[in-house]
């Protein structure tokens, strides 16, 4: 052999084991901070199952969530509610648990979470009331840990969209395929073809994501209609009136329509924030109008969205505003690859510092316009009546499993929202959205309940004043609570290679 093909051979052999090691580094790296290296507690040593619950005397929400019924009893047997009404007969072979002076509200609904392979936040949520979740980008694993959960192992109710949809060609679309664990096609036999998969593996709806194309977003819609599956999610790379009359059932944020209202004004908002806000002021209501005509529902992810101003510009100070010591250790750390992390130096969020002063402070503005642009449209759609769901988009950065629920609810409260509304947004609008037994203290549904020692309508802050939460055939009281999040702690910290001392509270 000659010598320069020789060299030649040996470069690209050289080359191509740089690209392989590279390549499995990255791999790691994205799946690194997925979670799944956090060990996983065990539940079943601190929570017993009880086959039949009796709460005496307690004050129970009705099913609009205005105000509560006082002295009533509640029979739980097998996971589901199976009477209620005031001086029910004592049950004598029922764990009995007194509710003088207590509250009973459904179980709590997060609409928005994303629960990735960090399988310690289902009993994140559940001690924190939240018996229901969403996942809005889900994966094989959340599927089999369903199933789980219905074979009697204890986590929340799980709905579960399908990854992501992306409409990338060539190596764009196997790159998102990789890095972001989503779904890609460019062409409508793909589409089928990717649409009935998702159907038989069990998902609950289609995931639509931000960057798909109008043609395949109109393909998507058509394909999924066919296989009865509802499409969710961002609002892709259409305008409004599009999205009006397109047929996808929900969308996931709130901001997802502001800033569809950002593009169509047309200028700089750091520049005329006072006029963007007036524009905003004159069409929100329309676009709420147009929402609730076609049966469009919104899940809010308010508080996520008033956090961006200071994640940007005073991160350290909200870190220890948040439980950060419960959140998947890997979650927060992220990885070099991009800025998937929570903490300073690794959160997409953060402010770089490198711009001009002016720039700052366009930012700045930019960002308090932004969150009062959330608050205006969410007023909008609350006077509209549009079907608001209450979502946190868990495990993005700052937003706590399970804890998180109970900021937004205080969010959107602030935001427009009567408590009796709020509550309504966390329990019967997405129990009915869902099509689920749950989301309402009723006769025949299941027993996904939270006993409070406040009322949550004099104060939405009294959702975290938690005596006990019950789901399926369990209950966990406050001392079980107590030793669920030290062992979530315990495991946190096993796991962490970055120390979080100084933003704990």
């Amino acid at each position: 052999m000659k010598l320069w093909l020789r060299r030649v051979l040996y470069s690209v052999i050289i080359l191509s084991g740089i690209l392989m090691v590279v390549f499995i580094w990255a791999d790691h790296e994205l799946n690194k901070v997925l979670g799944k290296s956090t060990e996983v507690i065990n539940i079943s040593s601190i929570v017993k199952p009880a086959k039949i619950i009796q709460i005496k005397n307690v004050s129970i929400l009705s099913e609009d969530c205005t105000h509560f019924i006082k002295n009533q009893d509640v029979l739980i047997q097998d996971g589901i509610i199976i009477r209620l009404g005031k001086n029910q007969p004592l049950n004598n072979t029922a764990t009995i648990i007194d509710g003088t002076n207590k509250y009973l509200i459904p179980g709590l609904v997060d609409s928005h979470v994303h629960l990735k392979e960090s399988k310690n936040d289902l009993f994140l949520y559940l001690v924190n009331g939240v018996t229901y979740v969403r996942e809005m980008a889900g994966q094989p694993v959340n599927l089999e840990w369903r199933k789980s959960i219905q074979k009697n192992n204890m986590g929340p109710g799980m709905f579960i969209a399908s990854p992501p949809i992306f409409s990338e060609r060539g190596l764009a679309g196997y790159y998102y395929s990789w890095t972001r664990h989503s779904i890609n096609y460019a062409n409508k036999k793909d589409a089928q073809k990717a649409i009935k998969k998702i159907k038989e593996q069990g998902y609950d709806a289609i995931k639509m994501y931000g960057f798909v194309n109008p043609e395949m977003f109109k393909t998507t819609i058509e394909i999924a209609k066919e296989n009865n599956i509802p499409v969710i999610g961002h609002i892709p790379l259409v305008d409004l009136e599009t999205l009006y009359q397109s047929g996808q059932n929900e969308v996931a944020h709130i901001e997802e329509l502001t800033v569809k209202t950002i593009d169509d004004f047309g200028k700089s908002i750091s520049k005329n924030p006072e006029e963007y806000l007036n524009f905003l002021k004159a069409r929100a209501p329309e676009i709420a109008k147009k929402l609730k005509k076609n049966n469009i529902s919104v899940t809010s992810t308010v508080w996520l969205c008033e956090g961006f101003l200071s994640q940007k510009f005073d991160l350290r100070s909200k870190l220890k505003t948040i439980e950060l010591k419960y959140v998947n250790p890997k979650i927060i750390e992220g990885t070099p690859l991009y800025k998937l992390g929570w903490l300073p130096g690794k959160n997409g969020y953060e402010y770089s510092g490198k711009d001009e002063p002016d720039a700052k402070e366009a930012s700045k503005v930019f960002w308090n316009t932004y969150t009062k642009a959330i608050h205006i449209m969410t007023k909008a759609l609350v006077d509209q009546k549009v079907n608001i769901m209450a979502g946190t988009d868990a495990n993005v950065a700052t937003v706590v499993p399970g804890f998180s629920l109970h900021n937004e609810l205080e969010s959107l409260s602030k935001s427009g929202m009567t408590n009796s509304q709020a509550i309504y947004s966390a329990t019967v609008a997405p129990g009915n959205w869902m099509k689920s037994n749950t989301g309402k203290i009723k006769k025949g549904y299941q027993s996904d309940l939270v006993l409070l020692t406040k009322d949550p309508l004099e104060n939405i802050k009294n959702t975290k004043t938690i005596e006990a939460v019950f789901f399926d055939q369990y209950m966990i009281d406050k001392i079980q609570i107590k030793t669920i999040l030290k062992a979530i702690e315990e495991a946190n910290n096993k796991n962490r290679d970055i120390s979080i001392n100084e933003y704990l509270h």
